[in-house]
């Protein structure tokens, strides 16, 4: 077993925390040639031009998945997300100062997810809140456990896999990441506009291949 951080955004994390989201999907940053563009009709090779793996060929795409870099099921996964830390009290404060190490651990961590108060850059640096990126593994509060890992296209997203990805089609607050300022007349329509901003205005056109993530959280 691996284990392996992963970057959630706060609405995404809002999503685990309510127990919505148990799927994510990453865009693989080396896509796939289609059947037979590489030479070798029926394989699907990788595009040595945007990667590593120097032209590595699988004769099919569950074997593809075994080279997935969040890793296969039975690893973990622990949630980077902005947050701040360690926030001490004044009254532990010499305490503190004595023996730093003890107050890492998410007894003494914020997480900016808890609170939808401070949202910009600038304010984000005035509160000091960091960066998910940034965040080391003791101030991880989430950790989840890999089930499947497939390949496929974007567009190929079922309705049931919109849901897993943390969608709903009731009007429950903790649908806006995919529903705030827009009006999709359906989820999967919401998560189409989403994915859009997020990864911008074509991403969703060019149908990128992406890896999917399922996973239970611990």
């Amino acid at each position: 077993m691996k284990e392996r951080p992963i970057l959630f955004s706060d609405q995404r994390v809002r999503a685990l925390l309510s127990g919505q989201q148990k799927q994510t999907r990453r865009i693989m940053k080396s896509q796939l040639f289609g059947p037979g563009q590489d030479n070798h009709e029926g394989c699907y090779g990788i595009d040595v031009l945007s990667n590593n793996l120097q032209g590595n060929r699988v004769l099919g795409m569950e074997n593809l998945s075994y080279h997935c870099p969040y890793g296969q099921p039975d690893d973990r996964l622990w949630v980077r997300e902005t947050w701040r830390g360690p926030v001490v009290p004044a009254e532990e404060m010499t305490q503190y100062q004595a023996s730093p190490a003890q107050f890492k651990n998410i007894d003494y961590c914020q997480y900016r997810a808890d609170s939808s108060i401070y949202t910009s850059e600038e304010e984000e640096t005035n509160f000091g809140w960091q960066a998910g990126i940034h965040m080391p593994r003791w101030a991880s509060r989430i950790d989840l456990i890999i089930t499947a890992i497939r390949v496929e296209r974007i567009q190929d997203i079922s309705d049931d896999d919109v849901m897993a990805e943390g969608v709903q089609v009731d009007s429950h607050f903790l649908n806006n990441f995919f529903t705030l300022h827009s009006e999709a007349v359906s989820a999967k329509d919401a998560y189409r506009k989403q994915w859009a901003i997020q990864y911008g205005g074509t991403s969703w056109e060019v149908n990128p291949w992406v890896w999917v993530i399922e996973f239970a959280r611990i």
